[in-house]
């Protein structure tokens, strides 16, 4: 189980302070590409997550379809449209050229969210929690550290909502979890692993609705059935690149690690 949740939080000023201590130079500053491609960004698979193959985007697409296709809460009279063709995607796809400084931040910013945010917790000494928010307010704290660091006002919370949820299978973002880990264990700092899940959330009415009450269940049901599917799966996975660089960096696993453990351990 995890240790009693602190009450004592950083304030927003305080998390400022730290992020600028963690990134003196900037979210892409020299030092920052030197850890996670010391080659070149260029030359870094990580340039990957920006700049995908055509058989990555054709892949993507096709799970994508698939996913919606088999959304439980979809329309069931939606037509059912064939998949994405690999001719398809090649007739379309028009890459972009390399923004080196643009492409390191943002993509810094994503594995920052899902350092800090998606239910993990970075504590200090004293466990006392850093605290940029939830799943949006953090993409929001992010972005705004980056239209203060950009001096424009170029993002918003959407462009870092999930962090690398969409991008992750693009290139191995190990190195840059390094990166962060390194800076927030030289200033003793931990971090705790939570497997995410999500919650349903029910407006109350003033007014029975039994209909309403049976699909509202049914729906928690769903979700729930949906999370120990996730956990069982998760077990025959490799393990996720930002524990494997946790473990690298700190030399054990993250408290909360293997999350079905914990769950047992709770019940």
């Amino acid at each position: 189980m995890f240790e009693k949740e602190s009450t004592k939080r950083y304030s927003d000023a305080e998390c400022q302070t730290l992020f600028a201590s963690l990134f003196p130079a900037g979210f892409a500053g020299e030092d920052v590409l030197k850890e996670i491609a010391p080659e070149g960004w260029p030359d870094s698979t990580l340039h990957f997550v920006f700049h995908p193959t055509i058989e990555q985007v054709h892949w993507e697409s096709v799970q994508l379809h698939r996913n919606l296709r088999n959304w439980p809460w979809s329309a069931k009279d939606r037509p059912d449209e064939p998949e994405p063709t690999l001719e398809g995607i090649h007739a379309d796809y028009h890459d972009s050229p390399v923004d080196t400084a643009r492409e390191v931040r943002e993509l810094v910013a994503q594995c920052l969210w899902d350092v800090f945010s998606n239910e993990n917790d970075v504590v200090d000494q004293d466990s006392r929690l850093v605290d940029i928010g939830s799943w949006r307010g953090a993409a929001g704290f992010l972005a705004d550290q980056l239209n203060r660091e950009t001096g424009e006002r170029q993002y918003h919370y959407i462009d870092f909502y999930m962090g690398s949820f969409w991008v992750s299978q693009r290139a191995d973002l190990t190195p840059v979890y390094e990166m962060i880990f390194r800076r927030l264990k030289d200033r003793l700092f931990d971090w705790r692993y939570r497997f995410p899940k999500l919650n349903l959330i029910d407006f109350p009415s003033e007014r029975p609705d039994g209909r309403r009450s049976h699909e509202l269940e049914k729906m928690r049901a769903d979700l729930e059935q949906a999370h120990r599917e996730a956990m069982d799966n998760l077990k025959s996975e490799p393990l996720p690149a930002i524990v494997i660089a946790y473990s690298n960096i700190f030399g054990i696993f993250p408290h909360g690690w293997p999350p079905w453990e914990f769950n047992e351990r709770d019940d």
